[in-house]
Order: structure tokens, then sequence, then C-alpha cells
């Protein structure tokens, strides 16, 4: 957790953190969407169909 808080800090003061990417609110308006799942279970198949 200490870790996490070290790169939001980084990011606060203008340092953009390749990391903390994925967690970004702007990635669902650009349509960057986390991968299909190989899973087998089918809750873990969300397609975005």
């Amino acid at each position: 957790m200490i870790g996490v808080g070290a790169l939001v800090a980084k990011e606060l003061v203008g340092e953009t953190q390749a990391l903390l990417e994925p967690f970004r609110y702007s990635r669902y308006a650009e349509g960057r969407l986390h991968p299909v799942s190989n899973s087998p279970y089918p809750w873990s198949q969300c397609s975005g169909r």
C-alpha cells in the first residue's frame, strides 16, 4: 500500500505514472477496456457484447 501511495503522490505533483494507467477514468471514454478473459468460468467472460 505504501508503494501505491508513493505513485499517487507523484501523480498529484504532476509526474505521470504508467503503473496507474489501468485505473484512469479516461480509459472508459476512450474505449480502452480490459481484455477479454480466457477463463473457463462464465462470470469471467465479460466481452462487452
